[in-house]
């Protein structure tokens, strides 16, 4: 019998399903793979930057230049901030250093019942009270030259000048309160959120966000008639959670709802306006910006804000993410960064204890979404923070206690190699067997480590769980031989080896032959 190619059109994305059996047009699973204008192809490489590693695991990194044109780079950790200067990092750390989070499953004072447990021990809590907690918070921005550092264990508001003499450390800005987290706006205002200690009636509290002069992070003096210092408490009361400033202004969660911080000028500086209810960012790090939105996951979803509405997108890898996560440490651990290069938004999280096998409760996946063109990816890889890249510089990324620039070379590390896999390819619905002879990929680049595998299954009932053949390469010629039959079959395009080398995928031209009812 002659060879009959028919191409086989598959789009850009991934749609999770409950089983990948089913008849469908999208890729089921992919593993570091993206689509750059329809076509499939390997994320970039990571460098590791050759720092010694950081003493306490890395939140959130920030890059910036200083008056003298000079790049830094800020890495804040769990308890521990270092700058890199040049490629040269020296530890900023502040006088007494930071206290070590505690752990989800640890509570705090208030926590359980009256004379539950020991006193002046920390208290313990159940898996359910965990996934209840407030998490922590670090903060890192650039006011002007000057680096601003946060951490909510900690409470205060931290600078450090790069132009201050060699071994100077991190210290408190004068007069300012202690709080949880901030912003620097467009205005040259910074907003502490969270806000304590800062001389009012009551001292603050949690509902409270408070702002500086305008140009002067020093002036917190809320009664004075000559500066633009000011504060609000949030109602109806609810603890801030996280917050984040764009060109539109600074948008606010707290544990119920979504405002948006608007500047007016004097005599009111700020006010706040309702956007949403039940969407708060899943952690406190798991919202970013772009030049168009502000986008966050959540537990009820994924979002954006434009400047005016918050609108849900529709997350097509939501079930591989509900699957398989593990919500002790999600609000700890997860964190999102933009990819400007390419207009992804990623997102990072930890699996469950039941698939991961360290057990730490650190970060092992990630799912990333394309704005500009709306399809999603997925991917195997441990990172703990990370910032988009700028006109000189990568992607940055940490895992932990080393960090590496992105999109760069051909080499993974701490995350698996490129795959992607296709739901049942509907060769003939399912209704009769179906050989596959052979497949003509539309490959182009090196293809030297490129494997096709083909899932193959008779029949659908609980018996069969099929077979996966074994890997082949494309051949001199650009054919790919299959010889797999039956009513199901999936084709997985693998990378092997260490090396990743750059290639993309088009259109798949597929030769298969009808065989019958059994």
């Amino acid at each position: 019998m002659s060879s009959q190619f028919k191409p086989i059109q598959i789009p850009p994305g991934v749609v999770a399903m409950p089983t990948k059996n089913m008849s469908s047009t999208n890729w089921a699973e992919v593993n570091l793979m993206r689509w750059v204008e329809g076509e499939l192809q390997p994320i970039g490489g990571q460098a590791q930057y050759v720092y010694q590693p950081f003493a306490s695991r890395c939140k959130a990194i920030h890059g910036w230049y200083d008056l003298a044109g000079i790049y830094h780079i800020a890495y804040v950790c769990e308890q521990n901030v270092y700058v890199d200067t040049s490629g040269a990092l020296t530890e900023i750390t502040p006088t007494g250093g930071w206290p070590a989070p505690p752990l989800p499953t640890q509570g705090g004072y208030g926590d359980m019942l009256y004379s539950a447990e020991d006193y002046g021990t920390p208290r313990s809590t159940s898996s359910i009270l965990s996934v209840d907690q407030i998490p922590n918070m670090w903060s890192v921005d650039n006011f002007g030259s000057i680096l601003v550092v946060q951490y909510s264990a900690d409470g205060r508001l931290l600078s450090w000048d790069p132009g201050a003499a060699t071994g100077t450390l991190l210290t408190r800005v004068t007069g300012s309160p202690m709080g949880r987290c901030f912003v620097v706006t467009s205005q040259r205002f910074i907003i502490m959120f969270g806000t304590t200690e800062d001389g009012t009636t009551g001292g603050g509290s949690f509902r409270r966000f408070a702002w500086c002069d305008q140009e002067v992070m020093t002036d917190w003096d809320y009664t004075s008639v000559v500066n633009q210092a000011g504060f609000l408490d949030i109602e109806p009361a609810s603890p801030i959670i996280t917050a984040m400033s764009g060109r539109f202004g600074t948008i606010m969660f707290t544990a119920k709802k979504a405002y948006l911080i608007q500047f007016l000028g004097l005599p009111y500086v700020y006010n706040y306006v309702e956007l949403a209810d039940n969407c708060t960012p899943w952690s406190p790090l798991s919202i970013t910006s772009t030049s168009s939105y502000v986008l966050w996951m959540s537990d009820q979803g994924m979002f954006s804000f434009d400047g005016t509405t918050i609108a849900p997108i529709a997350c097509l890898v939501r079930p591989w993410i509900t699957d398989d996560i593990d919500l002790s440490n999600v609000r700890e651990q997860a964190f999102a960064y933009h990819d400007a290069q390419f207009n992804e938004f990623w997102w990072f999280y930890p699996q469950s204890v039941a698939t991961n096998a360290s057990g730490n409760g650190w970060n092992t996946r990630c799912v990333y979404y394309n704005y500009k063109e709306g399809w999603w990816g997925q991917g195997q890889m441990s990172r703990s923070a990370g910032i988009t890249s700028s006109y000189t510089v990568q992607p940055i990324l940490a895992d932990g206690l080393i960090a590496f620039q992105h999109e760069l070379g051909n080499v993974y590390v701490n995350a698996a190699n490129p795959f992607a896999e296709t739901f049942d390819l509907n060769l003939a619905s399912g209704t009769v067997l179906t050989t596959l002879k052979q497949v003509i990929p539309d490959v182009k680049g090196d293809s030297t480590n490129v494997q096709f595998s083909f899932f193959s299954r008779r029949t659908r009932s609980n018996g069969d769980t099929g077979f996966w053949s074994p890997p082949v390469s494309i051949r001199s010629n650009g054919y790919v031989d299959a010889r797999v039959t039956g009513r199901d079959i999936r084709m997985k395009i693998s990378v092997v080896g260490g090396i990743i080398n750059a290639f993309t995928v088009g259109q798949h031209q597929v030769d298969a032959v009808p065989r019958g009812d059994r």
